[in-house]
């Protein structure tokens, strides 16, 4: 079994054993009695976890694969007993899959204690604008969030690839779009854009389109029959591009 061990921890996960550690597994398996596909499908659940768990850790030491051992479930069946043959404690001792030790696998994490991450279009990368959110935000938190929400969907949207241009020359640039803000549309009367921007009924019965430069009126009235059938739902406060 140590040449299966071989191939799935340090073939398929780059990872090296201690002595002790693959002696560990060996006795593990035989005390089990696996199949080689059933001990194959165990060592590659134990492998992957540890390179999630250990981030990457390339050297598996005895003591924190023992802990491993007994947290993970092992095959497909949840009420299976592994012996883990720890000798430290005197003889063979079986770890149920369903046992406390799995509980580690999972953690709660209250939603105030989730950092808030916004993008900073200024420095282009993400910043953290507090440390700790609050129940009762102030007044003007409501506007920052749909700010936000606008610079967070705009260069998601501009990091792909039918907006980014490969060259600078003008042929290669027609086949691509270009993003204009509502403010570049006074006095251009008769062109054609593309505009991102939040849905909003400033008016009662009348929809509107918003960006952070401002706001236009959305007039349907002259939609091509082609595009009066489109697919999904489209409400007030979500995000859309607006081509005409």
């Amino acid at each position: 079994m140590q040449s299966l061990i071989y191939k799935v921890f340090t073939r398929k996960y780059s990872l090296s054993l201690q002595a002790d550690a693959l002696h560990y597994l060996s006795d593990v398996i035989k005390k089990n009695q696996f199949s080689e596909s059933d001990a194959a499908s165990w060592l590659d659940v134990l492998a992957d976890t540890w390179t999630k768990r250990e981030e990457g850790k390339p050297l598996v030491e005895l003591e924190a694969l023992k802990a491993l051992v007994a947290a993970v479930a092992v095959g497909s069946d949840s009420s299976m007993e592994v012996i883990t043959g720890d000798a430290a404690n005197g003889g063979d001792s079986a770890v149920s899959s369903t046992s406390k030790a799995r509980s580690d696998l999972f953690t709660v994490i209250d939603a105030f204690d989730i950092p808030t991450w916004w993008y900073d279009t200024g420095k282009k990368m993400f910043v953290q604008p507090f440390e700790k959110g609050d129940i009762l935000s102030l007044a003007e938190s409501k506007a920052a969030l749909f700010r936000q929400r606008y610079d967070l969907l705009r260069q998601r949207v501009m990091r792909n690839e039918n907006f980014t241009p490969v060259s600078f020359s003008e042929h290669e640039k027609d086949r691509f779009y270009k993003l204009s803000t509502i403010d570049s549309l006074q006095g251009r009367e008769g062109e054609h854009f593309l505009l991102f921007g939040m849905l909003s009924q400033l008016e009662e019965g009348k929809l509107f389109l918003e960006d952070k430069a401002g706001s236009i009126e959305l007039d349907f009235s002259d939609m091509n029959s082609k595009h009066t059938e489109v697919n999904g739902l489209f409400t007030e406060s979500c995000f859309v591009l607006v081509d005409g």
